[in-house]
């Protein structure tokens, strides 16, 4: 991947986000995150005013400071709320810093057009790993898991929260497909979306995310699984258990091999 000398300006109007992350030293490991004592919950309803302040905030402390001195109090003090308010939504930085980063995405990704199923996952897939392939949102998405997979509540707001989220986009394409009658009502949907993501993510942390025909193979092969109707081939079958054998019955066996 071609990295640009630090001396070379921004483009025109360059997404804030992504541009201060082109600071993040891919040559050392990132710092990790501290692990934080547990935070009272008063509950997950957020004020729509403040939480845009919040993500305005956080977005602005990110092109300033960038991933690795991206901090909570700057934020809060920016945001004019107390940090308290940002850890009811957000349980740590990387989830906040999560949050920056899916408002991106959301930007970059156009919804499916629900005609072919292999050409929705390939369209989705050449979209979110165009945007990997910059050496900014590549790096600032690694950052973030390598932090939230540490970390007992970060890896369940990955598992519970943000992977969930990001599967109902992709999940579209699939409804879409079952809608037409493409594949069947009892395809399972989850596994395929989890097999997935599961590559995408395995290509982003090896950082081997190839431009090429791949997303097409790999669209096509999942494809191929939902229209077979993946449930009936996972589904495992189910063991009859052992007959018992009473005692009349076992002295009768005992008789007949005895003569």
């Amino acid at each position: 991947m071609i990295r640009f000398p630090a001396n070379i300006p921004p483009p025109p109007n360059p997404d804030p986000v992504l541009f201060a992350c082109d600071q993040v030293p891919l040559n050392r490991p990132f710092p990790m995150a501290r692990k934080k004592s547990a935070r009272p919950r008063t509950g997950n309803r957020r004020n729509p005013v403040l939480h845009q302040a919040i993500i305005a905030a956080a977005t602005e402390v990110l092109a300033r400071e960038g991933p690795t001195r991206f901090t909570i109090e700057a934020v809060a003090k920016l945001a004019g709320c107390g940090k308290p308010t940002i850890y009811r939504w957000w349980p740590s930085r990387s989830a906040l810093l999560l949050e920056v980063y899916d408002q991106v995405v959301q930007r970059e990704l156009s919804p499916p057009e629900g005609k072919d199923l292999a050409k929705d996952i390939a369209a989705m897939l050449r979209q979110i790993w165009g945007l990997w392939r910059k050496e900014s949102a590549g790096a600032l998405y690694r950052l973030i898991l390598s932090e939230m997979m540490l970390e007992e509540e970060g890896a369940r707001y990955l598992r519970d929260v943000f992977i969930p989220r990001r599967q109902a986009f992709t999940a579209m394409a699939f409804q879409a497909a079952r809608d037409r009658g493409e594949i069947p009502p009892e395809a399972d949907v989850k596994l395929l979306l989890d097999f997935l993501y599961g590559y995408s993510l395995f290509r982003l942390i090896t950082r081997e995310i190839p431009d090429d025909h791949t997303p097409d193979r790999i669209a096509g092969t999942i494809a191929m699984f939902a229209r077979s109707g993946i449930s009936n081939l996972a589904r495992p079958e189910k063991r009859q258990p052992p007959k018992q054998v009473g005692r009349n019955q076992r002295r009768q066996t005992t008789k007949t091999d005895a003569s």
